[in-house]
């Protein structure tokens, strides 16, 4: 029998970088605790923990003395609130592409934009995104639950729209065309990761 390896077998860029921020925090002699599961892998965050690593549910559920890893999904704002206001060290191991996704959030809060995403409602990716603002949101999974949506509350409010990084390209694609069409005063960002596209 011959077994080959696929050409993109591995972790993507932001599971990576957290991986080996995680691994060199505990090969320091760190004491680490991630918030929630640091992947989803549960072989890896396994062995971080035979490593040392705990995983906490929350900023207070973290053991004193512990580092706090932000895992690579993200995190709402309220999260840094809290982690700052009990005085907790941390890392933010939040991938690149997630945090490009905070800060449209952020933009869609302080210019008054309904932010619109693309994505599953009980992902922690998608739950942190919609943490980074306070102003109207919608989650919506396919072209059918945005289709039921009546759109923003305000209908001449300006919506931004993204994308969880792991959506499925094809449902991106089909989304992206009917708001085009349906809402002129939305601005879509392409905010899908490479390694999904």
């Amino acid at each position: 029998m011959e077994i080959r390896l696929a050409k993109t077998a591995g972790f993507c860029f932001g599971v990576d970088r957290a991986v080996q921020l995680t691994g060199r925090l505990l090969d320091a002699g760190e004491k680490v605790a991630t918030l929630g599961p640091l992947i989803h892998n549960p072989q890896v965050v396994a062995g971080l923990e035979r490593r040392g690593a705990r995983v906490a549910a929350g900023p207070a559920q973290v053991p004193p003395g512990y580092k706090v890893v932000i895992r690579s999904h993200g995190v709402p704002q309220s999260v840094y609130d809290q982690l700052a206001a009990l005085g907790l060290a941390w890392e933010d191991a939040t991938c690149p592409f997630v945090a490009k996704i905070h800060a449209i959030a952020r933009r869609a809060d302080e210019e008054g934009a309904c932010l619109a995403v693309a994505g599953d409602a009980a992902h922690p990716e998608v739950q942190g995104i919609v943490g980074h603002t306070r102003g109207e949101s919608f989650v919506f999974a396919n072209l059918e639950e945005l289709k039921a949506w009546n759109g923003p509350e305000n209908p001449k409010k300006r919506m931004f729209v993204v994308a969880q990084t792991t959506f499925q390209a094809t449902k991106w694609q089909e989304c992206s065309e009917f708001l085009k069409k349906a809402y002129t005063n939305a601005e879509i960002f392409d905010t899908i990761c490479n390694a999904t596209w």
